[in-house]
Order: C-alpha cells, then structure tokens, then sequence
C-alpha cells in the first residue's frame, strides 16, 4: 500500500488542533479577534443574594438588568429553572452552573436532573458547569483519585458538548480539586476540547499567596474556561488569611484586579468573569452596586499591554 502525502490535508489538520485548543482556553468568539478593551461578559455569582433580599427570581434578575450586569451563575437546581425563565427573560444569561460531582459515588456521582436542562432551557446558550469536585477517601489533590473522576467527567463532558456547554474544574480549598494545578491535571487527562479549568481568585490567594501570578495564568491559560475575582487584601499574607480578606465588594481591597484582568486579557481569555461574593454581610443591592461601578472603572481604563 503506498500512502499519498497531502500537505493541504496536514494545514487542515493543523488549523483544526489550533482551533480546538483556543476553544478549550475560551478564546473562541466567531472567527473574530478579541477585541481591545474589557469586554469580557460580567456577571454574578448566586451567593450575591443567597439568604437575602430580594429573594424571588424575577427580583434577582431585574435588580442585575438595572444594575448592568450580563448575568448570573445558577446554584440550586432546584430554583434553577425558574431563575433561567427569569434571566432569560431580561436578555442576560446563565452564565456558569455551580455543580456538585462526587468522585467516590458508583452510582449516580452528580445530579442527574442536568441533564433534562441541557437538553431544554439551557441548550445552546452557552453555559459553562463549574464543577467542584468532592472526596471522602482522597485528600485534596490526592491524584490517586484520578481514576474515580476522569471517567466521569468525561461523561459529563461529554453530555455538555452535545448541547452547547462547557465544564470546568472550580478549584476550591479543602475540596478534593483544591488548586488550579488540579484543574490543569485533570483538564489533560479528561482531553476533551470543552473541558478546562477556573481561575478562582481568593482560592488561589488563600493556598499560595499573591506570588508568581504570571506564571500562574500561562500554565492555566491553554485550558482556562472560567474566572472569577472580587476584592481582596492580597501580597504573601494573603495565603491562609480569612475570607473577610479574600472576598470584599470590587472596590475594597489591596489586590490590584485591574492587573489581573490585562493578564487574562492579553494571554487570549475572551470567557465570562465572575464576581464572588461569598459571606459579604452588606444588603445585596449596595455590595451589587459598588462592585458594578468598579467593573465600570476597570473597562474605562483597561487597556491591554
């Protein structure tokens, strides 16, 4: 048998590799460049009116329209269905689902009523799983537990891609993925072209400290889906410091997140940005309006480097 070389075919192949690892990394948007300035979509995280008011989804939603955010991160599948009809409603979107996957369950490791979901109201919008991952027989980033949760998340990858989703590894302290290195780690061996990791800031304060951020985002960058901010005091002391120090209104704090978000920026990342608001004691409205004023800021003097 004699095997023709096609250098088109080798081009083609190339261009499509290239494609699919920008998609991976949310770099993705049409065929186009992204475009200069911050125009990442903004939204915000559930927990920034979780046990407050308003509490009713059609409030929620009309107080993020008002307020100018792009949209909202679902939490309850409960509560889900009406709080998408809602959101939907004002043109702003679903923009991450915080999920939980236990890797130690053989029968039933997440919620299966997702997939009833994707396949309905939030097929084909975009919506990206943030997975948090949970292990009682594995510490946090134990890599034995890989065998156990490569073969879900493969399944849950690959039930997302069929109808428009993404997943992404959320890091989180004290969970089985705890660091972003995790989320890098499985992200290679779950290899498939919509699943990556989050970059969440006051997790990663809290296990390494303000140190090496740079180095940081270009190991993360190739597989980067999700990323998520707020104020927070940062430096070396940051590293096991409270959350009342790595989670404050946008406009508080010592880290310099507008650095942050030329960093992202400029390494491609075109995907959503979260806003945490976890334990922030202030009326809903007031910590909304602060952060969204600062959000403001950050795009009117946001220039790529």
């Amino acid at each position: 048998m004699h095997i023709r070389f096609n250098p088109f075919g080798t081009l083609l192949i190339a261009a499509c590799l290239t494609f699919f690892a920008a998609e991976a990394a949310g770099q993705v948007k049409g065929t186009e460049a992204h475009p200069r300035g911050l125009e990442n979509p903004f939204y915000a995280f559930n927990n920034s009116m979780r046990g407050k008011q308003p509490s009713d989804p059609a409030a929620q939603a009309g107080l993020l329209a008002e307020l100018g955010y792009d949209g909202i991160e679902g939490y309850s599948l409960d509560e889900l269905p009406r709080l998408a009809e809602e959101i939907h409603k004002r043109e702003l979107k679903i923009a991450t689902i915080y999920f939980k996957v236990d890797i130690d369950a053989s029968d039933k490791p997440y919620d299966e009523r997702i997939v009833e979901y994707l396949k309905t109201f939030l097929k084909d919008r975009g919506v990206i799983l943030t997975v948090h991952l949970h292990s009682g027989r594995f510490k946090p980033s134990d890599p034995e537990g890989d065998a156990f949760a490569v073969p879900i998340l493969r399944e849950l990858a690959d039930l997302a891609h069929a109808h428009g989703a993404k997943v992404a590894v959320y890091n989180h302290v004290n969970f089985w993925a705890e660091s972003i290195d995790d989320g890098i780690r499985l992200s290679k061996k779950v290899n498939r072209r919509n699943f990556g990791a989050a970059f969440n800031l006051c997790h990663w304060l809290f296990l390494e400290g303000e140190k090496d951020l740079g180095k940081r985002l270009d190991a993360i960058t190739p597989y980067l889906l999700s990323v998520t901010l707020c104020g927070a005091d940062g430096g070396p002391e940051a590293k096991g410091a409270g959350w009342d120090k790595l989670i404050q209104p946008l406009d508080q704090g010592s880290f310099d997140n507008l650095a942050l978000l030329r960093e992202v920026v400029r390494r491609g990342y075109t995907g959503p940005i979260g806003l945490q608001c976890y334990n922030i004691s202030l009326p809903a409205r007031e910590h909304l309006t602060r952060s969204i004023r600062a959000w403001s800021t950050f795009k009117q003097r946001f220039m790529p480097r």
